[in-house]
């Protein structure tokens, strides 16, 4: 690697080699009222009283209601981060990469105190989420107008401050008539010339019911098109795609039919060259209407994809973003992966590929 290489971290840059042990997505101070607000509006017969904060209510929240609750919507308590993530530093958690971008990312100036505080290096996003979670500022606008917005806080700072990014994020989620929405689109193109520009990463959402072919066409636009890296791309929440393979109707009526997990968009995707993201380990999202990828499918699939060979191109993290998934609150929280995903390789002995997955991947992913 290049020793004039950096990666930038919400207190500055430092040296690759500093890196450490990371999860390569997690949240810490995040505003999802946004994308509440929209889900209320879809889900509007929902009683006030079933949406509050309290026991009673934790096992509806976690059908996945809970962006609907005001009191779940800002992740803002310091305390309570720094005492879950507390847990990830015992584990030997050294770096967290949040990409939570512009309309839902934290006070800035916040992210730093949490970085001090926690001692855990704190890498933050410029860039845009989905067409339904955008802030006023930026509802409207093109490709250009997002390129040149995201592009001054990477030069200029974030709101004023000297808190500078270290990846690009952009989302492909909502349909529209021609296909995922043009406001994504736009977003996509915009992080993908600037991480072309600059070499940081860009990070992709995705949501699990976007088509595979239609995520393929994407990313083959991000590196063809737009000329991003693929070794620079990283598409995040792959593993709540698994599960997607039979629908619970037919699981349930048909006597044959067989709950397992399905990999050809991940391997279309690895062929691509790019970066997968098993990132959402320890998700407390229940539900009897679809299933949803549980934490032995993640095993599963991680053993498997190491054992083909990918895992120079995987990543782990937990998308830890409320307190209703906090080990306060009886979930996993911040450590899901390291409970589940490193014992399952370390029982599996691919203690060579944890190195590679937790510290070499984000060191290359990250560094420009």
């Amino acid at each position: 690697m290049d020793n004039n290489m950096k990666i930038t971290t919400v207190n500055g840059e430092i040296l690759p080699q500093n890196l450490g042990f990371t999860s390569m997505h997690d949240h810490t101070l995040i505003d999802t009222s946004i994308a509440g607000a929209f889900m209320k509006r879809i889900f509007h017969d929902i009683p006030g009283e079933m949406l509050e904060f309290r026991p009673e209510n934790y096992g509806f929240l976690k059908t996945g209601v809970y962006l609907m609750s005001p009191q779940l919507q800002n992740v803002d308590d310091m305390e309570f981060l720094l005492n879950e993530y507390k847990y990830f530093s015992q584990a030997g958690g050294r770096s967290v990469v949040d990409p939570a971008p512009v309309g839902i990312r934290g006070n800035v100036k916040q992210l730093q105190e949490f970085s001090r505080r926690s001692g855990l290096q704190l890498i933050c996003a410029t860039g845009i989420y989905t067409a339904t979670s955008r802030p006023d500022n930026l509802k409207g606008k093109g490709e250009e107008e997002l390129y040149q917005y995201f592009r001054k806080e990477i030069t200029d700072g974030i709101d004023g401050t000297d808190v500078h990014p270290g990846i690009l994020k952009c989302a492909a989620a909502t349909y529209g008539a021609n296909g995922i929405m043009q406001e994504e689109i736009d977003g996509i193109r915009a992080c993908s010339r600037l991480s072309a520009e600059t070499g940081l990463a860009v990070y992709l959402h995705t949501d699990s019911q976007v088509r595979g072919e239609d995520l393929l066409k994407i990313v083959r636009m991000m590196i063809s098109e737009c000329g991003a890296d693929p070794r620079k791309i990283e598409v995040c929440h792959m593993d709540n795609r698994l599960a997607c393979s039979v629908s619970v109707k037919d699981y349930i009526q048909k006597e044959n039919a067989a709950r397992n997990i399905s990999l050809e968009t991940h391997h279309r995707l690895l062929d691509l060259g790019v970066n997968l993201g098993l990132d959402t380990w320890g998700m407390p999202i229940h539900s009897t209407q679809m299933f949803f990828t549980d934490d032995f499918d993640r095993m599963k699939a991680l053993i498997i994809l190491v054992r083909e060979g990918y895992d120079g191109q995987l990543t782990l993290g937990n998308d830890f973003s409320s307190k209703i998934a906090g080990r306060q609150y009886g979930e996993a929280g911040c450590t899901a992966f390291i409970t589940h995903g490193i014992t399952a390789l370390k029982e599996n002995g691919m203690e060579k590929a944890i190195t590679q997955i937790t510290i070499d991947n984000p060191v290359r992913i990250l560094a420009y």
